[in-house]
């Protein structure tokens, strides 16, 4: 089905698009210009990108209201596209770590006459950022410093609220030329895998304090999981804490509301090695996260490159670069000797644009552009 929208566009018409990135913590929505002619840098926009908080409104659709509500009818969005945490189906999703009830694209449009108003998983629209990223966009964290080898499978990770995952799949076009389709997967809820006696522990202590028989890996070493992981290592390792004397100790209550809990000074103090306690939080989470890298590495063999994404990984990663000691990959590839050579290989980075799925959904709105066909895979 073709939208009259992207039947009737000329090549350099410019129409009005909603671009949203929507995780479990965040909402950001941008209204721009766009066109075949125009990349995000240059598209004109509307109305700036404005973050809010997923805990602000009962339903999604009330940002969509909230942030157009100053906007003059004439640039009102001609459509939408938005990434958001979760699977898609049928424009629709149910997403897991925000009070909201069903995402429904559809119906969101007809409410608000934005048609079509689709929705793409967040981590697909962060796929799509990559591909127009630079090399001073990125940190590289391989202390070989490999290349990404062209039209090779690229793979994007990244702990926010959840965890989210996708692929970058090159494939070759009818006019003989290169170009990557973008998918998205759920790998944030794959099993945890607990890689020594400790992590074992700490297994142990989230099926019981969370009533489950199994915990997946966003449960684990998310964002969502700093809490655990921390009232776990205090009560394992019995250390005194600095921040908790330099914060509202009301903080560190031992309770399930991570959104509540100072995950990111408890981060920063580790990273700066201000407080053991937390330092022993930041390199915990780097062992597991090290450990699920490992195992997209094996399942994807990505040498175009593993991209890590959102505001943790950009914190975490001078104090890997740093700390050659800390056990990130380390132990992953000694216990797997044979795949050492591919692991040099391989360079993973670090994306320093924590806002790159606004980025990604422009993409993901030019291609719709280009196929003229919303119903096109994209």
């Amino acid at each position: 089905m073709t939208s009259q929208i992207f039947k009737d566009l000329q090549p350099d018409q410019e129409i009005s698009c909603l671009i949203g990135d929507v995780g479990g913590t965040n909402v950001r929505l941008q209204l721009v210009k766009i066109s075949l002619k125009l990349t995000y840098q240059k598209a004109p926009q509307l109305k700036p990108y404005t973050t809010y908080n997923t805990d602000l409104y009962p339903q999604f659709q009330d940002y969509i209201v909230e942030y157009l509500k100053d906007v003059q009818k004439d640039n009102l969005p001609q459509f939408a596209i938005i990434g958001i945490a979760g699977p898609i189906k049928n424009n629709s999703t149910l997403m897991a770590n925000t009070k909201w009830s069903q995402v429904d694209g559809n119906a969101i449009g007809q409410a608000l006459n934005i048609k079509p108003f689709l929705l793409i998983n967040d981590f697909q629209a962060v796929a799509y950022g990559i591909l127009g990223l630079q090399q001073t966009d990125l940190i590289q964290l391989n202390p070989k410093n490999p290349n990404p080898k062209e039209n090779s499978v690229k793979t994007v990770i990244g702990p926010g609220t959840g965890l989210g995952v996708a692929r970058l799949i090159p494939s070759l076009k009818e006019n003989h030329a290169w170009e990557y389709n973008i998918w998205p997967c759920e790998g944030g809820h794959v099993g945890y895998s607990p890689s020594n006696d400790l992590e074992i522990e700490y297994l142990q202590y989230l099926r019981k304090r969370l009533g489950l028989g199994q915990i997946v890996a966003e449960k684990a070493m998310a964002g969502q999981a700093v809490p655990f992981i921390y009232t776990f290592l205090k009560g394992r390792l019995g250390l005194e804490s600095q921040i908790e004397k330099d914060l509202d100790q009301a903080l560190f209550e031992d309770k399930n509301d991570f959104k509540q809990f100072p995950s990111t000074q408890v981060f920063q103090y580790g990273v700066e090695k201000k407080d053991e306690l937390c330092q022993k939080v930041v390199d915990f989470f780097l062992t597991s996260y090290g450990t699920v890298i490992g195992d997209l590495v094996c399942n994807t063999m990505p040498y175009g490159g593993i991209y890590l994404f959102g505001n943790i990984s950009i914190g975490v990663a001078n104090y890997i670069i740093n700390n050659p000691q800390v056990n990130f990959l380390q132990d992953y590839v000694k216990y797997r000797p044979h795949l050492a050579e591919i692991f040099d290989q391989i360079p993973i980075y670090v994306i320093k644009q924590a806002s790159l799925g606004l980025e990604g959904a422009y993409q993901a709105a030019y291609r719709l552009l280009e196929y003229n066909d919303y119903e096109k895979e994209i």
